[in-house]
Order: structure tokens, then sequence, then C-alpha cells
């Protein structure tokens, strides 16, 4: 429920249209994972050199609360930790004999597939950069490094980030290799153990295993003339929607506040125009990414260390800063975060003086910040630039740098006691949608069958109740039917009319899942139509949020009429006020 909570408080300050919160038993939140920055510290990059001469060293971060909860917080709160404190225990993680642990690095990339931990590169202190891949198995154990099959594969490089685009895929882009920043993107395939190059780096130096050439398969270089970022590291990177996004980092003289998007069908990058409340330049935030938005916390931008908290809509690249109260972490970079429940953890990372132990809880629905007890077990020292990740329930760190050492070790902090697989209701009941074996009525919709179940429908909309439930309804079906013994159960299908096929089937969307996902403005107005028919006034509000993201000089007139026709206040207000503010532009006037 959290992340619908801030989007509710979004439209409710800034766009006047109050969505109708969900039943409890709607709100889900899907798998997470923390694509985590990474930060360069050691003394080549004087752009950073606090992060290397400052303060304690290897020395533990700022003292906890007694009761884990920072300031004075709600008793439910307090309850709920008090609950939950045999979860919220460190122990080492000892992997398997045998196994093939990583050397100690800093600032290497992370991402969990399919049950393992993938870790690519990172600082080796002495060693220098490293262009190792290794791979964790949470269940047996057991470290292996990747046996790549390519020749051609990423150099040396710290500070990048690599995430995942779908089941067996992981994309890595740019970083710093010891002597310049980077730009180049790879994707590497886990089922075939390969990587390809998508974009050479402006560093013409060749990354290859040897001399010879590999092909690039499906993945071409991206075309001439397209926008490419700058070197960098540091950034924000996300996979959504089929396109690899970036935030801001460093790019060897300049912290950034940049957006782009690499299209993997068109194969080309663009900048993108975000909106909203931009975060300030800055390199080495920590972030997690949900379904539909980025969350960016801290960071630093060449004169000080950041405490902010922001969320970034993936469909419209809006930015939000998000209301933070209770006791939030104090400024730092190069730590980690991760979204497990309805809350993000934020943990270590580096002050300007020394590394940081400490962790902070950020509850989404009550935009609340808690100091999370994190003493118990056999607890990690301060670090910065470490791997964190969550699998099942636990957040698992490895490596980082303590200020002194760079390390290889290996701890798990357990956020529930049992691990509880994530809810399914949502997924499972959309499955149902036009499966004929499932389902116990079919409409005729344009010519074409849409099978579906009555009971959903029927206590999910008064209207379909009373047209499936009705007794003339079911005389008059019997009655087209022959009325037989024998087909009894049979009812023909049901013509509806004045609706289209692909309404009706978002219609049934969000009456099994109680949302719409993807709803173009071709489709969002006969939505907002067909759902004050049915008499869906959720739906009806989502369809009028979804149309005012889309509101612009061309389509303007043709929403407001709309919105007008069919009782749509919140949009029309929102549309009228657009006309208003644009009436010396001739396109509205003609619209």
């Amino acid at each position: 429920m959290g992340q619908y909570i801030h989007t509710n408080k979004q439209w409710q300050k800034n766009d006047y249209i109050s969505i109708p919160r969900p039943p409890p038993a709607c709100s889900t939140w899907y798998l997470f994972r923390r694509n985590h920055p990474k930060g360069n510290e050691m003394a080549d990059h004087g752009q950073h050199h606090d992060d290397v001469h400052g303060g304690a060293g290897g020395a533990v971060g700022a003292s906890l609360s007694s009761n884990g909860l920072g300031s004075v917080g709600e008793q439910t709160n307090m309850q709920r930790f008090q609950q939950d404190r045999q979860a919220l225990t460190w122990s080492r993680v000892t992997p398997a004999a045998g196994s093939a642990l990583p050397p100690p690095r800093s600032g290497a990339a992370s991402v969990v597939v399919k049950g393992r931990l993938y870790m690519f590169g990172g600082y080796g202190g002495g060693t220098g950069r490293l262009d190792d891949f290794y791979s964790f198995s949470f269940d047996t154990c057991t470290w292996e490094e990747v046996n790549v099959l390519s020749a051609e594969k990423p150099g040396c490089r710290e500070n990048n980030g690599v995430v995942i685009g779908d089941s067996s895929r992981v994309y890595l882009f740019g970083g710093y290799n010891g002597t310049a920043w980077l730009n180049d993107l790879w994707m590497f395939d886990i089922d075939t153990q390969r990587w390809t190059c998508i974009q050479e780096s402006s560093d013409p130096r060749p990354h290859t295993n040897d001399d010879s050439n590999s092909a690039l398969g499906d993945h071409p270089r991206p075309r001439l003339g397209s926008t490419v970022p700058s070197r960098r590291f540091g950034y924000v990177s996300v996979v959504h929607n089929n396109k690899f996004v970036l935030f801001g980092g460093f790019d060897g003289s300049r912290w950034l506040n940049d957006m782009y998007e690499f299209d993997f069908e068109t194969k080309t990058w663009t900048e993108i125009l975000a909106r909203g409340q931009l975060p300030s330049v800055r390199s080495c935030p920590a972030w997690a990414k949900d379904e539909t938005h980025v969350y960016i916390q801290g960071g630093y931008d060449g004169v000080e260390r950041k405490a902010d908290f922001f969320a970034c809509d993936l469909k419209t690249y809006t930015w939000t800063e998000m209301p933070c109260r209770g006791t939030p972490p104090s400024p730092r970079y190069f730590h980690s975060c991760c979204l497990y429940g309805n809350k993000m953890y934020a943990y270590g990372g580096y002050s300007g003086s020394e590394r940081l132990a400490d962790m902070y809880a950020y509850d989404f629905e009550t935009n609340h910040w808690s100091e999370v007890d994190c003493t118990n077990g056999d607890c990690p020292s301060g670090r910065s630039s470490l791997v964190a990740q969550v699998y099942e329930n636990s957040l698992y760190i490895f490596g980082g740098y303590n200020g002194v050492h760079v390390l290889n070790d290996f701890y798990k902090f357990r956020l529930k006691p049992v691990s509880v697989p994530p809810p399914a209701l949502v997924q499972d009941l959309q499955k149902l949608i036009n499966r004929p074996e499932l389902c116990d009525v079919t409409f005729l919709v344009e010519g074409k069958e849409i099978h579906a179940n009555r009971a959903i429908l029927a206590v999910r909309s008064e209207y379909f109740k009373v047209m499936l439930f009705s007794g003339g309804m079911r005389e008059s079906i019997q009655m087209t039917c022959g009325g037989s013994d024998m087909d009894s159960d049979y009812s023909p299908p049901i013509e509806l009319k004045d609706v289209s096929h692909p309404v009706f089937l978002k219609v049934l969307e969000y009456l099994y899942t109680d949302s719409i996902c993807d709803t173009s403005l071709e489709v969002g107005v006969p939505l907002l139509i067909a759902s004050e028919r049915f008499m869906l006034d959720r739906l009806k509000a989502l369809c009028e949020d979804n149309i005012r993201r889309e509101i612009s000089v061309e389509n303007v007139i043709g929403i407001f009429i709309a919105s007008h026709r069919h009782n749509a206040i919140g949009l029309k207000d929102i549309a009228l006020e657009f006309i208003l503010k644009n009436l010396n532009d001739p396109t509205v006037m003609v619209g």
C-alpha cells in the first residue's frame, strides 16, 4: 500500500484528483531489487579525496537509540518493531566448503537473478580495478566464478551499476577504470553466459579477452546521431518498460542530474526532459526501484553530502521530493538502500568523517523515517561502497571499504522471522480473464467473444450484479436457450454495444486487479466513458488521472468536452486551467 499512498498524495497535492483507496487486500508490493550505487573512494579520485583521508577510518557509524526507533514514534510503530525484534539480527554468512570466495572489493556492481547474486568488478585495493565476475547461490550457499563464454567482455571498472532487464539479461553501463570514466553499455545473457557490447565507450581501447572479434548478434551498435550520455560513474540506473534509464553521476569534472533512456528496440539514446522537483546534481546516492518508481536518497554534489529523498515516476519521468517525518538518515553517500515489504531500508555509507553501520527504515504508509536497531548478532563494521541485495526475508551485504581495508566479508540481516512469498492474488486473478476453460459467462463485443467469471463481476460491480443475477435476466437467457433441463447451465454470449473490444478488456482488467496499466489516451477516454456506464467510480478516477498526464494543446479541448459530458469534474477543472493558461496558443483555439 505504501506506493499507492505516495502516488495518491501526489495527485491530491498537485492535480486535484482524489483516487478512492483500494481495499487493503488489493494492495500489493511485487518483486523488489536494489540496483545499488557505487562510489569511488581511492586517492586518485581527487574529487572524492575526503572519502579517503577524512575522519575515523573503520569506526562504526552513528549511535543507535535504545528502541531502534530514533525519535519517539507512534505506539503502533514501537509495537511492530518489538514484535519483529527477533528478526532484526545480523549473522555472518559462511559459504560452503570449496566455494570460490571473491577477493576483497568495494564499488562492485551486483544484481539478484534466479536465486543467485551476481557481482561484477569493483576496486580491489592493491590489485586495482577488477573485471572478474562471481555468482552466489542462495540455495547452496556457494560462490563460484562465472564461466564467461564470450571473448568480448567489459573491462576493469568500479562504481557502475548493473540492472536486470528480464529474467535472463542484465545490463551494465559506464564506471571508472582507474584512468578514465566510461559510457559503454553491455548486456550479459545468463542463459548463454555471454557478454555483448551494445555501445562502445568513447575510450577507444578494446575490452576483450583476446584479439578475436565477437558478433553482436541481435544487439547492433546504437545509431549514429543518437544522444549518448557522457562518461560517468556513481549514477542511478534502472530498466523499465524495455528501456535502460540513468540519472546523474560524476563525469570526472562535473556532478550531474541529467537523465537518459536507451530504447532496446530502436537501439537509440534519448535525453529525458524530466519534470517536477528534480534532484540537484549528485553522484553516489543510494537507490531502489519498484514496479513504477525509482527512489534515491542522499549522495554528494562536490560540496556537501545529501540527506534528501526523492521518487521518480518512471511512467512520466516526474520527480517528487518525498515527505520525511521522524528520524531520517544523516547526510551520506556511498551507502545502499533496498525495498522490502512497504518499507525502504538505508544502510551504511560515508558521512565525510566516518564509515557508518547504522540502518534506517522509511515507511511508505506513514512517510516516516525510523532508526532500526541493527546492533544484534554478529554485526559488520561500518563501511561504504558495499554490495547490498535483498533475497527472501534478508538483506545480504558483501565487502566494501571501512576506511582502512577493502573487505570481502559477507553478512545477512534478517528483516522478518519467516520468509513469506510475496502475495500473488492479483496476478492469479488476472490469469482468469478471457480463459474459456475457467470462466462461466461470455460477452460478445464487436463480434468477438470475451470470457469472464460471474461471481467476480457481481461482487465488483453493481451493474454486472444486476445484469447477471437478476431473475429477469436468467429467465431471458433460459428462453433463448430453449429452457431444456439438459442445457440449463448453458448461457449464450451477452452482447455489449457501445463499447470496443480493447476497452472492455481494460474494464475486466480493472475488475480483476483493481488497477489499470499502460493505458494510452486513445483507450483512456473511451475507458472513462465505459467506467461511468458500468458505475465504477475508482476506475473513472484512475482514467482521469491517466488522461490528465497526457493533456496537450492539441487535445485539451476534446478532453474538456469529454470530461464535461461524463461528469469527470477533477479532469474538467485541470483541462480548463490548462486552456486558460494557453489561451494565446493558436492550436488551443483551433481545437
